[in-house]
């Protein structure tokens, strides 16, 4: 299992860029969103969703900011309206090579849970410096310690990466991101949530978005 070990825990670590973009939905209520028939989810009907290219840039941007490269574009990224939004939602779909089931996961887990979170937080503390180092080039900081889980999310089991970090439309604010990593077979989804801590309309848009999602 070393090189599957190895492959699971390769992190992604995606910033989500606070930019004005076009609003394409402005209705009411909320608009259910399926991506690649495998993650379906529901937001807010007047919230942005990016286009492909919208989504090319942000990609880029990430990397140019972090430093650290990254082989996919997201296939969903939304942000929540007005600007500057106060949350954001992105999923994305990284080939595994070898391909690692959810039947692999919870196997891992039970066998020796502890030893799971300890390499994936041995994953993170591996990028962790250059990402926060590019970072910090503009302006943005780490808020707390880093947390690693394995929770249930969508009906599949997820390892869990939750970070805080200074907000780029205001120090001041914190904005937590949760990264789930989510093993489907020959590819995993990696569903990242973010929103500003301590907003009562943004913390709950967050649980309803959350509790929405479904992975096939």
């Amino acid at each position: 299992m070393k090189t599957a070990r190895t492959t699971f825990f390769a992190l992604c670590f995606c910033l989500l860029a606070a930019v004005a973009l076009p609003v394409v939905a402005q209705t009411a209520g909320y608009t259910k969103l399926n991506v690649k028939g495998r993650v379906q989810l529901e937001v807010p009907g007047e919230w942005t969703i990016s286009d492909a290219e919208q989504r090319r840039l942000v990609k880029e941007w990430g990397e140019k900011v972090t430093g650290i490269p990254t082989q996919h574009i997201a296939s969903l990224s939304v942000q929540s309206y007005p600007a500057p939004s106060r949350m954001f939602v992105r999923v994305s779909f990284i080939p595994m090579e070898p391909p690692i089931t959810q039947a692999d996961v919870r196997q891992e887990v039970q066998a020796d849970k502890q030893q799971v979170l300890k390499d994936l937080a041995d994953g993170w503390r591996e990028g962790a410096p250059t990402m926060w180092g590019g970072l910090a080039k503009h302006g943005v900081k780490e808020v707390g310690r880093p947390r690693f889980a394995v929770e249930p999310i969508g009906g599949q089991t997820a390892l869990i990466i939750s970070y805080g970090r200074t907000s780029t439309a205001n120090p001041a604010e914190t904005m937590r991101v949760t990264q789930y990593h989510v093993p489907l077979g020959a590819e995993k989804a990696l569903i990242t949530l973010s929103y500003i801590e301590g907003d009562p309309q943004a913390t709950a848009a967050h649980n309803r978005l959350k509790s929405s999602i479904v992975i096939r």
